[in-house]
């Protein structure tokens, strides 16, 4: 008995080390970011052992493929069999059936032999062309897609199950230095798609690296599979026409943009879930001057600009797209928060190229191969690097907790919407603000807003209106009666956190009151949405839309912000405006862990000046001599 048991525990450590050892050894053996590539001839002296050990490594590292399909059952057939390297090499889908391998498995099983036959060659993969064809050959058994283990309602619902299977979860996101190998990893499996789609390619025995005949893969109870949502990038990779023949450059460009969306927007489309749409993806279309600043396709996740494309005609120099994404870039913490990088395109015609920025050196590091977009195989390739893409994004999405930053960031190039009337878009160094011509009709008059901006030009630290090359300037009403404005400086939300950051805020507000009171123009819009923080820590007024003349007689009252004063028919006072910087301290009282601790000199001073509306005589700059803020340093 005692032996018996002896020998138990001897057999459970041995065990628990074997299974310690495959833990410990397969990050070495396999990194999801850096596949192995394995010459042939040491894989065919691979013992059965050795091969079950490379099988089980496969589906053991985390996010490769599904854990569950390679099991005790499989393994206890792989040995039955006696399936060693040599034999594995030259099995077809007919031997695995004749094992009773189901059929998600031999999709699996099929894709590795592939992979292990394809070769990398001066940092590209290359598809093993004698293979493929004896892979597809019809006369060999339909796939049977059985697994107990997910129900049939949820297996086969919209198809997901394939966009599961084609994607990878990564543990961690890929450095920029591990970004090249990894966007050439093969697929873990192929994509179904119709027969038909293949006609035209038969000759071409490299594209079914990557796809393989839908009447080939049956359901459970004989049905043939319908094609996923993954399946149509691949099928307008292979029926989507040529446009080299073309003569006219500006139809080529066009049909080229067509082709990019088809194949990367079109395939990050059909990978994210429709229950959760976090990629977000638009086309600049050329309308206006100022539509020339952005890059002509973008794609964003939490709304952070992470892919990036310039499209350029043939004759061109690639130098010039890239100076292009340098440009455009405009790499600010309040626009990528500590994004690690963001990948880029260049086309140039029918070839296009994948970069990645990398913000550390400023400057975009080549990560892939030419893709010629007139080739069936290059677009191929094409889905399988913007798959791979998505498996990156996927992983800074869900580890983006080590990417955020304490300060309020803004989309990018992002058009948002505010009061249905107001759109802003942030482009680098300025801020594009358009008032629709309802909102003009309704509550502004363009020639109080220009004139507004040109006469407080020379107020620091209060938002301009500039040009496009950042010249001061004015508002533009379009014909339609629309305004438009572009604003510089650009800031971000900010809540000050102790005393000191409050007396620097408002002194910085008061500042700018009483120079804009002087050139007899009130703000009239005083509150936290509009006082921002720069990079440089200067504070930052905006919104001058609302603003008028002093003592101008009120056409409207705006909202409770204002003193009980500033009612319809009367004018508006200066005063007023100091009222509103008195409202916004005495708001800070919200933040309890702030508020006790403030100086009874704070509290006076707030105090004088929600009291300023009833003093018509009472300015900024009285309020300026207030021993509160003299200060400054304590």
């Amino acid at each position: 008995m005692t032996r018996n048991n002896n020998n138990k525990r001897n057999l459970n450590k041995k065990l628990l080390e074997n299974n310690k050892s495959i833990s410990r050894v397969k990050h070495e053996y396999w990194n999801i970011l850096n596949f192995p590539t394995i010459d042939l001839d040491i894989i065919k002296k691979w013992d059965v052992q050795k091969l079950i050990y490379h099988l089980k490594v496969m589906f053991s590292v985390e996010g490769y493929c599904r854990k569950d399909l390679f099991n005790k059952e499989s393994e206890y057939k792989f040995r039955l069999k006696q399936i060693d390297g040599k034999t594995f090499l030259k099995m077809t889908r007919n031997d695995f059936f004749k094992m009773g391998i189901s059929g998600l498995l031999i999709l699996h099983l099929e894709a590795e032999i592939l992979r292990l036959h394809g070769y990398y060659n001066n940092e590209n993969y290359y598809e093993p062309e004698e293979l493929l064809l004896k892979f597809n050959d019809l006369e060999q058994k339909p796939y049977l897609l059985r697994n107990n283990n997910i129900s049939k309602e949820n297996f086969f619902n919209k198809m997901d199950l394939f966009q599961q299977l084609i994607t990878r979860k990564l543990s961690k996101v890929p450095s920029i230095y591990e970004l090249k190998r990894f966007l050439l990893t093969p697929l873990p499996i192929r994509v179904l798609v119709p027969s038909f789609c293949l006609l035209n390619n038969q000759e071409n025995s490299n594209i079914y690296s990557y796809v393989t005949p839908q009447e080939q893969c049956f359901r459970e109870f004989g049905n043939i599979i319908p094609s996923s949502s993954i399946s149509l990038p691949f099928i307008n990779a292979l029926t989507y026409p040529y446009t080299s023949n073309s003569s006219c450059q500006e139809n080529n460009l066009i049909c080229y943009n067509l082709i990019i969306d088809a194949l990367i927007q079109g395939t990050l489309s059909c990978l994210q879930s429709q229950k959760s749409q976090w990629i977000y993806m638009a086309r600049n279309f050329i309308q206006s001057k100022e539509d020339l600043l952005r890059p002509d396709w973008m794609c964003w996740i939490n709304d952070h600009l992470i892919i990036h494309g310039v499209e350029l005609p043939e004759n061109i120099e690639w130098d010039v797209g890239i100076q292009n994404i340098i440009e455009k870039t405009h790499w600010k913490d309040i626009y990528y928060s500590n994004l690690p990088f963001k990948f880029v395109y260049i086309s140039k015609g029918p070839i296009l190229r994948w970069y990645v920025f990398d913000p550390l050196r400023y400057k975009i590091i080549l990560i892939s191969q030419d893709f010629d977009l007139d080739r069936i195989l290059d677009r191929l390739r094409m889905i399988r690097t913007v798959i791979n893409i998505y498996n990156v994004l996927d992983s800074i999405r869900r580890n983006w907790v080590q990417f955020k930053i304490n300060k309020s960031t803004h989309p990018l190039y992002l058009t948002i919407n505010r009061d249905g009337g107001t759109n802003i878009e942030f482009m680098g160094n300025f801020v594009k603000k358009s008032l629709s011509t309802q909102k003009m009709k309704e509550n502004f008059n363009y020639d109080t807003i220009r004139k507004i901006y040109l006469e407080t030009s020379h107020i620091k630290n209060l938002i301009h209106c500039v040009d496009l090359e950042g010249n001061l300037s004015y508002p533009i009403l379009t014909k339609d009666g629309s305004c438009k404005i572009f604003l510089h400086p650009v800031g971000y939300y900010y809540y000050p956190k102790n005393e000191l950051e409050v007396k620097s805020m408002i002194k910085t507000i008061l500042q700018v009151l009483k120079e804009m009171h002087q050139v007899n123009w009130t703000h009239r819009d005083i509150y936290w949405g509009n006082i921002l923080r720069q990079d440089n820590g200067d504070w930052l007024i905006i919104d001058l839309e609302l603003g008028g003349p002093v003592n101008e007689i009120l056409q409207f009252s705006l909202w409770n912000r204002w003193p009980e004063q500033a009612v319809i028919g009367k004018p508006y006072l200066a005063c007023y405006d100091i009222y509103q910087v008195g409202t916004l301290m005495d708001e800070l009282k919200g933040t309890d862990q702030y508020f006790n601790n403030y100086s009874k000199s704070f509290i006076q001073f707030k105090n004088l000046l929600l009291e300023s509306a009833k003093d018509n005589n009472f300015t900024a700059e009285m309020a300026l001599r207030h021993e509160w803020l003299s200060e400054m340093n304590e």
